[in-house]
């Protein structure tokens, strides 16, 4: 018996290891394709010559009037981690106008820099000349990502590599696809989906394996997404959004490298790429309690099952609706305070374009989760019931 049970669950660790191959590279297919086919390149001269320093002595610290302001200029030496001149030690100055109100926090010996060069014609030649950038904060966040990574291995083992992985995935996805491809000019509504249909097959697939619970929750999530994009298309339309959400919709539609870009059709993507989380963690939560009352109920229905469903469903419902309100009240924050703070009247400050598309998506996304709810918990019943449909 014993063997038996070790023989059936190596082979079910080989499909599932089978089925992640074979999806991983389906979907390492798609992103190498996709991002072939945007062909983006950007425009703009960008950053050159941007190296990594690390603050090795500090030299000075004074005090002077630069253009008619009272300026702190802070004088260190610096060893250069990358480039041509990798290993050197060069010395440059921080320099902090102390009436401005984004001052950036004093270097100190032993902090990681952004640096650049300039060369200097003289009468000896040419000659470099180093200026402080900014702080580097990538070792810092390289850290925090190791940590959250190694815990989830430990944590989750077996499915915690697949989190990474589907994570990995997603990411390449949006940033190697999703973004060349809107900047590129492509269709902007066709990418979106296309994309978001990737992510809930890819990630699903890769977390749970190809199995009837992973079905119900791609079909469940397909039908919050479906309601969700629907019901932003028509609710953009009917309060006449114009995409002129802030300041930065401003410089996306003032590209300078021949780029078009909708901002309508921006503002109804970040609505659906904002709510796929959430409607893919109720739907797979949903599919996950279905499959389990499957095998504990001796006696079960489809409306048995559905009952039972919804009563679980009603308590995701409440949670995850309030965690998509907090997460776009949470990224809205400061201009909350900020309107709080000059006291605008409500009726105005309601009209705002950026609080109305802030709204938008957390009711729209908030309905796209409570239709994924009966859809999921339907299709789980009747799937998991197949003689008693």
């Amino acid at each position: 018996m014993n063997l038996e049970k070790i023989k059936k669950n190596r082979q079910q660790i080989v499909r599932s290891l089978a089925e992640l191959l074979v999806v991983s590279v389906i979907a390492l297919v798609f992103i190498i394709v996709g991002n072939k086919l945007c062909d983006y390149t950007p425009g703009g001269v960008g950053e050159a010559g941007v190296e990594s320093a690390k603050i090795v002595e500090m030299l000075d610290e004074k005090k002077e009037d630069i253009d008619g302001l009272e300026t702190t200029v802070i004088v260190f030496k610096a060893e250069l981690l990358s480039g041509e001149q990798k290993g050197q030690i060069v010395e440059m100055e921080q320099m902090i106008t102390d009436v401005t109100i984004d001052k950036p926090n004093p270097v100190e010996k032993g902090d990681r820099i952004l640096v650049s060069n300039t060369d200097l014609m003289g009468n000896g030649g040419t000659s470099s000349q180093w200026y402080y950038l900014q702080q580097n904060r990538i070792p810092g966040m390289l850290w925090l990502g190791g940590v959250f990574l190694v815990l989830v291995l430990i944590i989750g083992k077996l499915k915690g590599l697949t989190t990474i992985i589907s994570l990995a995935f997603t990411g390449a996805a949006v940033f190697g696809v999703y973004i060349p491809a809107i900047l590129s000019g492509k269709n902007v509504y066709l990418t979106t989906i296309i994309i978001t249909v990737f992510i809930i097959f890819a990630s699903l697939i890769i977390l749970n394996g190809c199995n009837k619970k992973t079905w119900c929750a791609i079909v469940g999530n397909l039908g919050g997404i479906l309601v969700t994009g629907a019901l932003a298309l028509v609710v953009n339309k009917a309060l006449k959004i114009t995409g002129m959400v802030d300041e930065d919709y401003v410089f996306l539609a003032a590209l300078g490298d021949g780029a078009s870009v909708d901002l309508r059709a921006i503002v109804w993507s970040s609505i659906i790429i904002g709510s796929l989380g959430a409607i893919m963690d109720v739907s797979m939560s949903i599919a996950s309690a279905m499959r389990e009352l499957a095998l504990e109920m001796k006696d079960r229905s489809v409306k048995r099952m559905i009952a039972s469903g919804m009563n679980i469903g009603r308590d995701a419902i409440g949670t995850m609706t309030t965690t998509l309100v907090l997460a776009y009240a949470g990224g809205s924050i400061a201009s909350i305070l900020l309107f709080t703070l000059n006291n605008r009247n409500l009726l105005v400050l309601m009209n705002f374009e950026m609080v109305v598309v802030e709204v938008i998506q957390a009711i729209v996304g908030s309905l796209g989760i409570l239709l994924a709810v009966p859809i999921t918990v339907f299709v789980a019943a009747g799937l998991f019931n197949p003689k008693k449909q």
